[in-house]
């Protein structure tokens, strides 16, 4: 092992000890009351193409995975859906597919 090495692995021990050394004790974290992570339920809205959506996405994709995308144009939903029919062969009627793509911008379209 070179002497840079040995010193920058040096210089990273100390950097570690020295921040399991720090004084202040832990503080505890908000208690949410949640013990079980698959009791938070997560609710899409029920607008025009949500019995579509969920019918044909949700086996794949929870509300909450939904919820967490940024807001897309038309065109971009419309690209993500037709990825997950034709890559990731999801059973996405080709008739459901502007439904999906008008409920998904409904709920998470940008203009």
């Amino acid at each position: 092992m070179s002497m840079n090495y040995k010193a920058l692995l040096a210089v990273i021990v100390i950097v570690i000890v020295a921040a399991c050394n720090n004084s202040q004790p832990l503080q505890p974290v908000a208690d949410t009351g949640v013990t079980n992570l698959n009791a938070i339920i997560s609710e899409l809205p029920d607008k025009p193409g949500y019995t579509t959506f969920k019918q044909n996405c949700m086996s794949c994709h929870s509300a909450r995975y939904i919820q967490m995308q940024p807001d897309f144009p038309e065109k971009t939903w419309t690209t993500i859906v037709t990825k997950m029919q034709k890559n990731y062969g999801a059973p996405v009627p080709d008739s459901s597919v502007h439904e999906i793509v008008q409920y998904l911008v409904s709920i998470k379209g940008k203009g």
